[in-house]
């Protein structure tokens, strides 16, 4: 008896299941890459904020004892090279005339001219004094802070489009933060960076005098409680409300709603557990629970 081969409609039937099964497959791989990808870029965060927060060595501690130094205006770099240690002058009119600068790139000459106070001797760790700069304080790979027109690949928006270069003209910032064509709050062009799964650095937000409703005086140890390393995520873009640069969290100079200001501070969490205003970034906070407290400053 001769034997009987597979007639079309059985050929269809089978390339269908086939199709469902790898579809199903795919899918399920998707998901699992996702998912760990989002591990990896949460224990990444938790070693970023133990490095700035950590015990002994742990960059804060080790530099809060500098005359000058702020831990309102921390970079990622922070961790990984001796840089934004700042001195201040206080022109007149009390705190509200404070003008900082960094000491990073040369500046200490202008600085030592216009009477502003000196960290520089304290810029590498002192064991006298118990501190200084002992990093870098995180081993990790690291990539350079990119560009405002970079991309992480061809067809890709900027990093300046997904938010990476937010404006901060409105802001009372350093001169250095605001330009822009090298610089982001975020990170200086060229620097040390750390890089999530998805090609974007990580970053530490800093709430602006802005979100505060003492603008002039606020402390900047107020500022810093509210510090936190923040993933773009699989979007890319970043959405977290913190300076301005999108639509999402951008308003003007003035006149900021306490609700505005909470965005800021909060990290765009306003109502209980509400945090569709960060997109699908990834937030850890330094040393405060990721909770709307409901508190007005």
């Amino acid at each position: 008896m001769p034997s009987r081969g597979f007639t079309l409609v059985e050929m269809t039937i089978v390339v269908a299941i086939i199709a469902v099964i790898a579809t199903l497959a795919v899918t399920r791989c998707a998901r699992a890459v996702k998912a760990a990808r989002i591990t990896a870029a949460q224990a990444n965060m938790q070693a970023i904020r133990d490095a700035f927060i950590g015990g002994d060595p742990g960059y804060v501690r080790d530099l809060s004892g500098i005359p000058g130094f702020s831990p309102a205006y921390l970079r990622v770099a922070n961790i990984f090279m001796p840089t934004n240690v700042f001195g201040c002058k206080v022109t007149g009119g009390g705190a509200a005339a404070t003008r900082a600068v960094r000491l990073d790139e040369g500046d200490e000459a202008r600085c030592l001219a216009e009477g502003r106070a000196l960290p520089q001797a304290f810029t590498a760790w002192d064991e006298v004094r118990s501190r200084g700069w002992r990093g870098p304080y995180l081993n990790a790979q690291t990539a350079a802070f990119p560009a405002q027109d970079a991309v992480r690949f061809s067809g890709d928006a900027t990093f300046a489009e997904r938010g990476f270069f937010p404006s901060l003209s409105h802001l009372r910032l350093p001169a250095e933060f605001k330009d822009t064509s090298r610089a982001s709050v975020y990170g200086f062009t060229g620097e040390p960076a750390m890089l999530d799964p998805w090609g974007n650095p990580y970053v530490v937000q800093i709430p602006p005098p802005q979100a505060f409703n003492d603008v002039t005086n606020v402390m900047d140890s107020a500022r810093f409680a509210y510090a936190r390393v923040v993933s773009a995520g699989p979007d890319g873009r970043l959405d977290t409300p913190c300076f301005g640069a999108n639509t999402t969290n951008f308003w003007g100079a003035t006149g900021w709603s306490e609700r505005r200001r909470r965005l800021s501070r909060q990290a765009g969490l306003i109502d209980g557990d509400d945090r569709s205003a960060r997109g699908d970034d990834l937030v850890l906070f330094f040393s405060r629970n990721d909770i709307d407290e409901g508190e007005e400053m």
